[in-house]
């Protein structure tokens, strides 16, 4: 686990990375200029991914998480079909075995999205429950209030948030059977981790029963929460080995962007200086869920190089949204899921080069990864603060004024 700890994590949503199979593309397709719609697809998929690994190698990283990958009807596929199945647009599932070989040989890990909070209302059981009502095996698969289902315009059903998305009852010994045959099945092809979406809104002891069954087929295999809070208290409850930290990218857009100062930063983040279990974290700039990086610092490359410097430099791990890394601009869902763009003309060099650096420097610097972290000065327009091992010491000053961060290696 040591080894992850040095590395970069690199979140794909397939659908508009790269088009590799042109023979698998759902219809209608649009345009791989065009701006995203909420349904629509541009045809990106396992076979562009796996063309890819080139690019992200030379990148440097580590590990690759890619958005929900199985049978689902939507372009984002959080409204799962079937689990046990690669959807149809993305690939086949020799297609999903090439792109894990082929990673490894790269020495890149994958991480898949475990959606178990709730399935899409095109799914097996539920459709089951549709058909039958309450002679359906599958009725207390879900909390239904009463019959005949309804989707529209108000559901009868508990779901998580859109009608599509019907929530799984997981106290159910038969949901909680069927998800730990997923996890089983997808860990012995030979994935390396699981980032589990809407994981505070399932109680630790599926969780429990989920992760053990991976960890009986792969003792090193990684487990992601999503969550959105402060996540030491979640750790101690949920068996994770890290979280989605949201906490991070909303103060350090604040701070870059002067809406708060460096000394509130600092306590916002004290968690990550003081508690090593949170170490594992994936330090979050962007996601699927957010506005773009660039776009949030009002079009700064220097902002958005101080807010990646802040990314490596902090405690947890790195986690570079698709097209962070070359100023890909993009705002609320679905903007923010837009393709990238692959004309290097178009890219912010200073950018890429600059995390293709970092990058570099935390493989090279064990301090940045497993080091200790000491606050040095505090100042009205920024602070500095050191890593450093029994070996070595980096420090990293934070100038908001001039705009700047800055690195100081040096071995003791």
């Amino acid at each position: 686990m040591e080894d992850f700890m040095k590395s970069t994590i690199y979140q794909i949503f397939p659908d508009r990375f790269y088009n590799g199979n042109p023979f698998n593309d759902p219809q209608p397709l649009r345009k791989w200029k065009q701006k995203p719609s909420r349904g629509s697809f541009f045809g990106g998929d396992l076979s562009g991914i796996t063309k890819k690994l080139n690019y992200l190698k030379h990148l440097g990283i580590g590990a690759i998480y890619l958005t929900p990958i199985f049978e689902a009807p939507s372009t984002h596929k959080y409204d799962t079909k079937d689990y046990l199945k690669i959807d149809s647009g993305f690939g086949t599932l020799e297609e999903f075995k090439r792109l894990l070989k082929r990673a490894h040989k790269f020495d890149i890990k994958v991480i898949l999205d475990g959606v178990f909070n709730h399935t899409g209302d095109h799914f097996w059981a539920f459709e089951d429950a549709r058909k039958n009502g309450k002679k359906s095996r599958y009725w207390d698969w879900y909390n239904i209030y009463n019959y005949p289902i309804k989707r529209k315009p108000k559901p009868n059903y508990e779901h998580a948030g859109i009608y599509y998305i019907p929530k799984l009852k997981h106290d159910n010994p038969e949901v909680i059977a069927h998800f730990v045959k997923v996890v089983q099945y997808w860990t012995k092809i030979g994935i390396d981790g699981w980032r589990f979406d809407m994981s505070w809104c399932i109680g630790p002891d599926f969780w429990k029963k989920i992760t053990q069954a991976a960890l009986a087929i792969n003792k090193d295999i990684i487990f992601i929460g999503e969550y959105w809070e402060e996540p030491s208290e979640f750790l101690k409850k949920y068996p994770f080995h890290g979280a989605t930290d949201y906490i991070f990218r909303k103060a350090t857009l604040q701070l870059l962007n002067k809406k708060i100062e460096p000394k509130e930063y600092l306590n916002v983040i004290q968690y990550k200086i003081e508690d090593r279990n949170t170490w594992y974290c994936w330090n979050m700039l962007g996601s699927h869920d957010t506005q773009r990086l660039l776009g949030q610092l009002h079009g700064s490359v220097e902002r958005a190089k101080m807010a990646f410097t802040l990314q490596f430099t902090i405690p947890g791990l790195p986690l570079i949204y698709y097209g962070d890394e070359i100023g890909l601009f993009g705002g609320k869902d679905p903007d923010c899921r837009r393709p990238f763009d692959w004309n290097k003309k178009h890219w912010k060099k200073e950018i890429f080069e600059h995390i293709r650096e970092l990058i570099k420097l935390r493989k090279e610097r064990s301090a940045l990864s497993i080091g200790d972290i000491k606050i040095l000065e505090i100042e009205k327009d920024g602070f500095s603060f050191e890593r450093f091992t029994t070996s070595e010491s980096i420090e990293i000053e934070i100038d908001l004024k001039l705009q700047k961060a800055i690195i100081r290696k040096s071995q003791l």
